[in-house]
């Protein structure tokens, strides 16, 4: 048995131990690590037992709660659509370098009450092995909330969870970019507002059906700074006309000026 399959063996056990014959409650957005969890979990203690909940928010990205529901409705899970109301909370908004925390507190503490009314106490999180709190300053609500993260516990990577996804017969959903939520696209200290979110939703929207997958559209109102990887930096740089096309619908959208990052996106 390979290393994986025994770290997969661990996170089996471990979602098992959480639920206790009770159930577990996935907080699921519908990206890799979720996706791997929600999947593990129905392995671990079946359909039955396993309740999904995605959340719903301005600063969700294009597409993300109809992806969800759709790998849910694969697994044959109990999924709900929560609305997530950190976009009414001034602490979130004034978009200070806690933001993350705010949300993720927001959120845990939500999706605790709404897992005690449906008899699964036990809410899972998707984080993973090389997710540090450095690097995501969310982790801390984790600890104080008290939710469990079996796929960091089991210490498997971003790598591995993507292998084992691929393994499950998921490889469409192993291959996905990952898709954080827009307020991560407005710089810290600069307040967030419903209509920036909209604004970068639509940008990036409008360059993925260009077929620039990986893209970020950095607000710097009234400056939008387009990041890509190096195909997308290629098809913009080489072709004056997708540039000019780009231009132009950026600034329908609200933008003055638009720019191109030539640092890829990592």
């Amino acid at each position: 048995m390979d290393t994986v399959s025994k770290k997969e063996l661990k996170l089996r056990r471990i979602i098992r131990d959480a639920a206790n014959d009770r159930g577990v409650l996935v907080a699921f957005s519908g990206g890799v690590d979720s996706s791997l969890l929600l999947w593990e979990a129905v392995q671990s203690v079946g359909p039955e037992m396993v309740t999904a909940v995605t959340a719903s928010a301005p600063t969700s990205p294009a597409g993300e709660v109809e992806s969800a529901r759709s790998f849910a409705e694969r697994l044959g899970v109990d999924h709900l659509v929560v609305e997530s109301d950190e976009c009414a909370d001034e602490r979130f908004l004034e978009n200070t370098p806690d933001r993350c925390y705010v949300c993720k507190l927001l959120r845990f503490r939500g999706l605790k009450r709404l897992a005690e009314t449906r008899g699964k106490p036990v809410v899972l999180d998707g984080t993973q092995a090389d997710d540090h709190p450095a690097d995501r300053p969310g982790m801390r609500a984790l600890d104080e909330e008290e939710i469990i993260s079996p796929l960091a516990e089991a210490g498997l990577n971003k790598g591995e969870v993507r292998l084992l996804l691929e393994r499950a017969g998921f490889a469409d959903h192993a291959k996905r970019v990952a898709q954080p939520c827009l307020a991560t696209r407005i710089p810290h200290g600069t307040r967030i507002t419903l209509e920036a979110l909209e604004r970068v939703r639509n940008s990036e929207s409008f360059l993925r059906g260009l077929g620039i997958e990986t893209v970020r559209v950095r607000d710097h109102q009234p400056i939008a700074r387009i990041v890509t990887d190096s195909k997308g930096l290629s098809m913009l740089l080489d072709d004056r006309a997708l540039r000019d096309k780009v231009r132009s619908r950026l600034c329908e959208l609200g933008y003055e000026y638009v720019t191109i990052d030539l640092q890829e996106y990592r």
